[in-house]
């Protein structure tokens, strides 16, 4: 078994304490004071009044001290719970209601809206707070702090809670072990392929899983971590790989793409680079094409993995420069420390390739539980072989050379750049808008071939008889879905009807609402652009 990160760290800080470490646009934080900073925050944390297993709430955007402060907290064998800077006050409001944090760290000019909903035992800790902390531990050369936790007794203790789109409607916390973590890392070590000389770049949100991926696993490689600001625009975000002369980084969903659009990209050459890893979404063929040739040798990793298995369980490295393909490529085989099995429709165990079936992923990154639902957790997790497994929800196949690939989702759960969505959460926000009888929520393309979400919307006999028209109503429901979803989960496009279509049952046929709510999306947009050209 490989050390655990804060044993990692500390070894990187005895072996080279000036070495940078971690940093942003504004602050550089070494490998001796990482270390310090953690133990002091750690001891900062029990101090005022953090036990073991207390939950400790992080809502604040990418900076290289709050990168800093997850170790800091695991230091002191609280949990991480990272949460969405901009999400909807009555979903933080729930979310920080459920956890019960004993502390809450945030920045400056997000203080007002965390004070709103912070429980009466929560205390609060400001950017500038842990500023200073980190400033009076890196006042004198480096010499290890005393040890706040034993990293081999944390191991089987919670690590973090990431909240997930939930089917009951409701967000759910997913929470995962150090124990998780560290065969985690053992497994993403023998694909990502970063090393003590590798210098990394950070685009993803503190809030998203794969900052285990992006943001510390690099740390506890010994490497050198670049974070960029919170600005996402193509330009900047290729600028911090082309400046920093970055080996490896990581860019999820749609962001793989979108620094792909760089006005420099293709022309500016990036001889550095060598690995980038991506997934989450389905990657665009195309894009991988391109990112294949930015460089000399460069490969691309597809990696595959559902929150509940500890951020990545799969992976299949590109290599291959192949102009015309259009395949899809497949999301690989299984870490070291996981195991994936295929299971029909009748629970028969699939071995042939070409059969769909539903992915268990078993072994020993498969999550505790979900926070506080027990009930929801056995639904999630059997076994298989005597091997605890994660019922994945996800279909695939197995391909001819072994390797996994993905069809869909099973049940209508979805993605959208990049964020699991469940259409039921959607479809309550949009049922609980004055003058609405129900809805439906569906995933639909667009003529660009985006995945998109798109709801059909029934009005109540209020709805209908009011003095507002079609196209005031959906700006009143889009209005309210705004102030309680986070952006990603708000529909593309919401059109009203006066039924939904019906499949023999009773039930409404999503398959034909879908293909309705296209033609359309489609025919609306190509209006729009036929009144602008005129």
């Amino acid at each position: 078994m490989r050390p655990h990160i804060l044993e990692d760290i500390r070894s990187h800080a005895l072996a080279k304490p000036n070495q940078l470490a971690v940093c942003d646009s504004q602050l550089s934080i070494n490998y001796g004071d990482l270390d310090r900073f953690s133990t002091s925050l750690a001891l900062h944390l029990q101090a005022i009044g953090c036990k073991t297993g207390s939950r400790v709430v992080m809502v604040a955007n990418r900076r290289a001290v709050m990168v800093a402060a997850i170790l800091g907290t695991f230091k002191a064998g609280c949990i991480h719970v990272p949460l969405d800077p901009r999400m909807p006050a009555a979903r933080l409001q729930y979310i920080l209601n459920d956890i019960a944090p004993a502390a809450v760290i945030t920045e400056e000019d997000l203080r007002e809206t965390i004070e709103a909903y912070l429980p009466p035992q929560a205390s609060l800790l400001l950017q500038e707070d842990l500023e200073r902390i980190l400033q009076a531990s890196a006042a004198t050369d480096y010499a290890p702090g005393p040890d706040v936790s034993s990293p081999g007794w944390l191991l089987d203790l919670p690590a973090y809670c990431i909240y997930t789109s939930g089917s009951t409607g409701r967000p759910k916390g997913v929470l995962i072990d150090h124990r998780n973590i560290v065969d985690f890392y053992e497994g993403a070590a023998e694909v990502y392929d970063v090393r003590a000389e590798s210098v990394c770049a950070s685009f993803s949100p503190l809030h998203f899983d794969v900052f285990l991926m992006d943001m510390l696993f690099p740390l506890a490689q010994g490497a050198r971590l670049h974070v960029h600001d919170d600005i996402v625009f193509s330009d900047l975000l290729f600028q911090t790989i082309a400046t920093n002369n970055v080996t490896h980084f990581s860019a999820w969903g749609l962001m793989l793409g979108l620094i792909a659009q760089a006005l420099e990209f293709g022309t500016t050459p990036l001889p550095h680079l060598q690995t980038v890893l991506t997934g989450t979404d389905i990657p665009n063929v195309d894009t991988v094409q391109r990112w294949l040739r930015a460089g000399t040798g460069v490969k691309v990793i597809n990696a595959y993995g559902p929150t509940e298995v500890t951020c990545g369980c799969t992976a299949y490295t590109i290599r291959d420069h192949e102009p015309g393909r259009k395949e899809l490529y497949p999301i690989g085989r299984p870490f070291k420390h996981v195991q994936t099995f295929l299971v029909g429709s009748e629970g028969e165990r699939i071995t042939q390739s070409d059969v769909p079936g539903e992915l268990y992923i078993g072994g020993t990154q498969v999550m505790r539980g979900y926070w506080n639902l027990a009930a929801e957790t056995e639904a999630a997790v059997t076994y298989l072989d005597g091997i605890r497994c994660y019922r994945s929800g996800d279909v695939c196949i197995y391909q001819d050379d072994g390797n996994l690939f993905y069809l869909g989702r099973k049940d209508n759960e979805v993605k959208i750049g990049g964020y699991r969505v469940h259409p039921n959460e959607v479809r309550r926000a949009i049922n609980s808008v004055p003058n609405v009888h129900d809805s439906e929520v569906v995933l639909v393309q667009t003529k660009y071939r985006e995945k998109v979400l798109a709801a059909g919307i029934l009005l109540n006999e209020s709805g209908k008889a009011g003095t507002l028209d079609a196209d005031q109503q959906i700006l009143r429901i889009r209005a309210r879905l705004m102030d309680e979803l986070p952006a990603y989960m708000v529909p593309r496009y919401l059109a009203i009807f006066d039924d939904f279509p019906k499949l023999s049952s009773g039930k409404a046929d999503r398959k034909a609402l879908t293909s309705i709510l296209t033609v359309r999306m489609t025919k609306e947009a190509e209006e729009v652009v036929a009144t602008h050209e005129n």
